[in-house]
């Protein structure tokens, strides 16, 4: 699987995940249908970009935004098939993304935490400004998604998965 991305994305968000968007493992997530109308990866690329412009303009550390928010939902398994606990899927999944992150990629504690609070309030609070950007970044997905509204790098075909 490869992933194309237009020539128009920030050239210094590129170099931040450069090593997550040419993973085989992490672009897998491409296989699993998301929120509706949307695919996982591209989900987590829009979460991504977005915490990444809003960490840059709060003067956070945009890097750990945009890692941990290209993360915060790796997991490789289709939560409608089974969860690998009997957790809930809301409370499961940031755990099962933070242990594929630390053993996929390396990860720093701030991108960790970010990723296993990005449910709050239905999981832990937050403990960085990254973390609570990630969290709001995803919930303004979600809810663009579920309304089939493209947003950030899924518009205007900024983004293209195709098999290797």
């Amino acid at each position: 699987m490869d992933i194309t991305l237009s020539e128009d994305i920030d050239a210094e968000y590129l170099e931040d995940v450069a090593d997550i968007l040419t993973n085989k493992e992490f672009l897998a997530l491409n296989s699993y249908r998301h929120h509706v109308a949307t695919t996982r990866l591209m989900h987590s690329i829009n979460v991504s970009y977005i915490s990444w412009l809003t960490a840059k303009k709060l003067g956070c550390d945009a890097q750990a935004a945009a890692r941990a928010g290209l993360l915060h939902d790796f997991f490789l398994y289709d939560p409608r098939e089974g969860r690998p606990s009997r957790e809930l899927q809301a409370f499961c999944h940031p755990k099962v993304a933070a242990r594929t992150s630390r053993e996929t990629f390396e990860i720093s504690e701030k991108e960790r935490d970010a990723i296993l609070s990005h449910m709050f309030p239905l999981g832990p609070l937050p403990k960085s400004r990254e973390a609570w950007i990630i969290s709001g970044a995803d919930k303004i997905c979600a809810c663009a998604e579920v309304f089939h509204i493209t947003i950030a790098l899924a518009r205007d075909g900024r983004v293209a998965v195709s098999p290797a």
